[in-house]
């Protein structure tokens, strides 16, 4: 598999010019602050679970995607794990403060799989890459609600393990959209031209308003308050550079498939910043909420720069 670099580039600048607009409506009160929850929720219970549930049911039956499946789930159940132990030990080589090195740790190993994730495969990949992407957020959301809760929940020894709801993580939109659309593709069914239309009409909104909701995030931090947190930087270096580079080389090395979309998709995932969901998370296990808003931003911005270094390297 070979990327065309301007290719890539040209693709990438067409995303991020879908966040300077969502940044300029929000920043110029086009779009109010409180718009941001209720784009996010159409998203997230929307267009989002279409734009999975369509990728694969349209997909024609291949035993060799099955085996790339698991073969890409069984990587992220180690890869991100991997990651959070690594990064908590790193935490405390540098010197983060205790108060946050659950987030820093969490920031370090679990990426925005969805908002930008999802987009960014497609764009890259296509529709395969699409479909591979989605079966990794398996093993992602089996690791994030679990490891990743537990390791936000270390900053507030006091609260540490509460507020883990199992119920929640289970039968959110996107996962009941990967299991129904496992069905329709492992049972040969086909949607009717008048409801693949429409579906596939709702998918079509996912990268542009995911790009525009990670815009008008943006247009809520502060900047000066942010540049002056040295942790926050660090994190950044390690969630944007350091893994996914690192990744990148090992996977050079120990190659875990024939198809090289397999490990492409596992890079470029783990490239993306850090979670978007990471401060929900920070509210319902206590952890360090205003470190998590500042790390964000700073992996959100300088990912501009990380994602196509990464890309070079594919």
């Amino acid at each position: 598999m070979n990327l065309d670099f301007f290719a890539v580039l040209s693709n990438l600048i067409s995303l991020f010019a879908l966040i300077a607009v969502g940044y300029i409506a929000a920043r110029s009160g086009v779009v109010k602050p409180e718009a941001t929850a209720a784009f996010s929720a159409l998203l997230m219970k929307v267009t989002l679970p279409c734009t999975i549930f369509i990728s694969l049911v349209q997909r024609e039956y291949d035993p060799a995607f099955i085996q790339d499946s698991l073969t890409i789930i069984f990587a992220g159940l180690v890869v991100f794990p991997a990651m959070t132990y690594i990064a908590r030990y790193i935490a405390v080589i540098l010197g983060v403060p205790k108060n946050c090195r659950g987030v820093w740790a969490f920031l370090c190993a679990f990426t925005n799989s969805g908002f930008m994730g999802f987009p960014i495969a497609y764009s890259l990949f296509g529709a395969e890459g699409l479909a591979l992407s989605v079966m990794l957020n398996i093993a992602f959301n089996m690791t994030i609600f679990t490891v990743g809760a537990l390791e936000i929940s270390r900053d507030n020894p006091e609260h540490e393990g509460e507020g883990l709801n199992v119920k929640s993580i289970i039968f959110s939109g996107i996962n009941a959209a990967t299991l129904l659309s496992l069905v329709f593709y492992f049972g040969g069914i086909k949607l009717p031209q008048t409801v693949a239309t429409p579906i596939t009409m709702i998918s079509g909104i996912t990268t542009p308003l995911s790009m525009m909701i990670v815009g008008m995030t943006l247009e809520h931090s502060k900047a000066s308050d942010i540049l002056k947190d040295i942790h926050a930087w660090t994190c950044t270096a390690m969630r944007l550079f350091v893994f996914p580079i690192a990744l990148c080389l090992l996977l050079k090395v120990l190659p875990i498939s024939s198809n090289p979309l397999v490990g492409a998709v596992l890079v470029i995932v783990v490239a993306m910043p850090g979670a978007s969901i990471t401060v929900p998370l920070c509210e319902t296990y206590h952890g360090n909420i205003d470190f998590a808003a500042e790390a964000m931003f700073i992996q959100n911005i300088l990912c501009m720069l990380s994602i196509p270094v990464v890309c070079m390297m594919l």
